[in-house]
């Protein structure tokens, strides 16, 4: 375990709790100033999603069917190449699309693809109903058993990102991953929902409006849009301070980047879908030496990830980040949240790490 120097003698619980929210009503304010500083993007080339109505959307869509006739009818490209980091509308530096006017051609499959989900989309906006990514898939496969439910997801951004409408506000909503716990609850379509029914926590909503939360779980993989959306919402209205635990490896910190600086496939709406403010709290590298766990090696894919990652801005911007991928790859090793467990027991997660590193939080500079 580690030394008992490292364990110094906690700070009570309501003082934790003032004092760290304190530290983030500073962090807010410095970055408001920023971006009452920072210069917009006023240039054409800049593209932001913005929040759309159903009037709005269902024009915009029989816009985009009529011009899917046109021999030069194209899409804003989305991928690498046309995704930059830099300062948007609100002056925080996300990953965004570099310019509107980079566009490609769609192949007649492609196409024909688009009408059929525009079809979709608009049938269920005259019979007054929201839809699934699911539920368009399986409509879909009816008539084309070789269309894949990955097709779905990129025909939807394809065209949030061409009409430039945000995702939450969008008629179409995606299966949620992730799952929301403590005493919190909601009225949805009438009917309450109270989080602390459940052990495990309950489903997050597809959210358009803002609530209130204590922690928030996201399943295996990356987070889902509708799990970054409720995140979202919930620093806007409260102002809390926002902590994200992951596992201490390549995966973990690009799921931490994808809450905070957003990700490449939704590069258009990473502005209502990122909490920029959100403070890693580990695992990190360190806490792997300090807390004397031993971890696995890092596979050579691994050593590749950190090393792509260290060459990333928005990893430069980060200076507590770039300190610990760099003790990531001089180490070597990497460790899930479940070493923890495994070495300190089950309840040490909660009544052993998290006050010793929100205590450090406040020690450690």
């Amino acid at each position: 375990m580690a030394s008992q120097s490292r364990w110094t003698k906690p700070v009570p619980e309501k003082e934790v709790l003032r004092r760290l929210i304190a530290e983030h009503r500073k962090l807010c304010t410095s970055q408001k100033a920023n971006s009452a500083t920072s210069s917009r993007h006023e240039d054409v080339d800049y593209h932001e999603a913005k929040d759309l109505s159903i009037t709005e959307i269902k024009e915009e869509l029989e816009e985009l069917k009529q011009k899917l006739d046109d021999p030069d009818f194209s899409l804003v490209t989305r991928g690498d190449r046309n995704v930059t980091y830099r300062a948007c509308s609100d002056g925080v530096r996300r990953l965004t699309v570099k310019n509107i006017n980079t566009r490609s051609k769609p192949k007649d499959v492609k196409r024909n693809d688009v009408s059929d989900v525009i079809d979709y989309i608009l049938k269920s906006i005259e019979e007054n109903m929201r839809e699934t990514h699911q539920g368009g898939y399986y409509q879909k496969r009816n008539g084309d058993k070789k269309f894949k439910k990955e097709q779905m997801y990129d025909i939807i951004d394809d065209i949030c990102c061409t009409i430039g409408c945000t995702i939450p506000s969008f008629p179409v909503d995606a299966a949620e991953k992730a799952f929301v716990g403590g005493r919190l609850s909601w009225m949805q379509n009438g009917y309450p929902t109270y989080c602390q029914s459940r052990d495990d926590g309950v489903a997050v909503p597809n959210l358009r409006s803002k609530m209130i939360w204590r922690i928030m779980k996201p399943s295996m993989g990356m987070p889902g849009v509708g799990g970054r959306r409720f995140i979202k919402l919930l620093w806007e209205t409260f102002r809390l301070p926002t902590y994200g635990l992951f596992d201490c490896d390549p995966s973990g910190i690009i799921i931490f980047n994808t809450y905070t600086v957003g990700s490449i496939e939704k590069a258009y709406d990473n502005v209502s879908l990122t909490c920029p403010s959100m403070t890693w709290l580990g695992v990190w590298p360190s806490d792997l030496r300090d807390l004397e766990i031993a971890g696995e090696d890092l596979s050579e894919k691994n050593i590749q990830e950190v090393d792509n990652l260290l060459k990333k801005e928005f990893v430069k911007d980060n200076p507590r980040l770039k300190e610990e991928l760099k003790e990531m790859k001089r180490t070597g090793k990497k460790a899930n949240l479940e070493a923890l467990k495994e070495k300190f027991g089950p309840a040490w997660l909660s009544k052993g790490f998290l006050p010793y590193k929100l205590h450090r939080l406040l020690t450690v500079k």
